[in-house]
């Protein structure tokens, strides 16, 4: 399986490195005119793309690999919404909305939708809503590397979560944090899931709490230079329907740096998580994805009450609509809060490409090839940058 994915690798590359081949006329002002490989895809983008005013709507192909989800497939219409031109607001900016559905070649199937919304009275909505059936695996609780065999499970999830902030100022937001989680676990195998373990019986996990967040960000979905921090907490309690009780908080810091103009960024973000009380095992803090440290694809395989980790992302304009990034990172995740946190870190280095899906936005569509230290390796298909 990995010979295939390595196959399908090098033939990307190899299609992007004929592209940047194919001839190109540059017009007296300097732009590309869309002509040969250029303009056969401006084609087919016209072809899965609408735009009407201030909303554009445009279909992509999801494709990838994991070790938890195998092979898969799916498709992702994005939708933008521009602010209307007549309203003057520094923070009524884009809005994005992104459905998507994906199946695997382990039966998997998921239903989600992304949205990040601005209205014009400065309220800001960080949303998530998942739908997923997969089969699984639990590696056990802590920091170490796994061995196998491991426990195996199916799983049935319903998420919803969103932030909810309404700008104070400028720059600072106050609201809400809301997390609702019902996980239905069935066939479980295996001697590490056991009922001993929190959350081996599934049920809700409801959670409300304050969130902050100061922003002088240039722009949400690229963005080239400032700051941008979010502080969230959750109390998850039988008030809400929760069938458990315990406290989450979540600290999330971000730093964007432009050099030469914007064709080249870093970004930087360090990002702390904890939790107390009874905390089922699927809503412990973790490591991995493909926001996360990417490289560890497998959320489950290193979890506990709490994690910290830092990254940083190099970003570069090649040509035309496609950049490339260079990315590193390292954390753990532990029993107690920084417990010896410079000891037996999980690191991850990789890079990737981005197409740029409006020719005068920073939504990026992205691939992204990720590798730990201790082997693990995570492709990811999606959009938006990975902070």
């Amino acid at each position: 399986m990995r010979k295939c994915l390595g196959i399908g690798l090098l033939m990307f590359f190899c299609s992007c490195l004929q592209l940047l081949g194919q001839e190109v006329t540059v017009n007296d002002s300097g732009d590309v005119e869309e002509n040969g490989a250029v303009g056969l895809i401006e084609d087919v983008i016209d072809l899965v793309s609408m735009e009407k005013g201030r909303h554009s709507l445009i279909f992509y192909p999801m494709a990838g690999y994991s070790p938890r989800q195998g092979f898969h497939i799916g498709v992702m219409p994005v939708w933008r919404i521009k602010p209307a031109a007549e309203i003057e607001c520094e923070y009524y900016r884009p809005t994005t909305i992104a459905p998507s559905v994906k199946f695997s070649t382990t039966g998997m199937y998921e239903f989600e939708l992304d949205a990040l919304g601005f209205t014009k009275n400065r309220w800001m909505f960080i949303s998530k809503f998942q739908y997923l059936y997969l089969p699984d695996e639990f590696y056990g609780i802590g920091n170490q590397v796994k061995n196998p065999p491991y426990s195996e499970f199916e799983i049935n999830r319903f998420k919803f979560k969103s932030e909810i902030l309404k700008g104070l100022n400028a720059k600072w937001f106050v609201g809400v944090s809301i997390d609702i989680n019902n996980d239905d676990l069935t066939n479980i195998e295996g001697d590490l899931l056991t009922p001993d373990v929190m959350g081996y019986y599934g049920g809700w996990a409801n959670g409300v709490g304050p969130g902050f967040a100061f922003d002088s960000r240039n722009d949400q979905l690229y963005p080239s230079r400032g700051w941008f921090v979010l502080f969230a907490s959750s109390y998850y309690s039988k008030a809400f329907g929760s069938d458990y009780e315990f406290l989450t908080t979540t600290l999330d810091v971000r730093k964007y740096i432009s050099l030469k103009g914007n064709e080249s960024i870093l970004a930087f973000q360090t990002y702390l998580s904890g939790a107390e009380g009874d905390v089922p095992f699927y809503k412990l803090s973790f490591l991995g994805g493909s926001r996360l440290l990417r490289g560890i694809s497998h959320p489950y395989r290193y979890m506990d009450k709490h994690v910290w980790y830092a990254q940083g992302e190099w970003r570069k304009h090649i040509w035309w609509r496609l950049g490339g990034v260079l990315f590193a990172g390292t954390g753990k995740v532990s029993p107690q809060f920084m417990d010896a946190p410079l000891k037996d870190l999980h690191m991850v280095m990789g890079g990737g490409l981005r197409f740029k899906v409006l020719p005068d936005e920073g939504l990026n569509f992205r691939i992204d090839f990720g590798r730990s230290n201790h082997g693990d390796t995570g492709v990811y298909f999606t959009i938006r940058e990975a902070f």
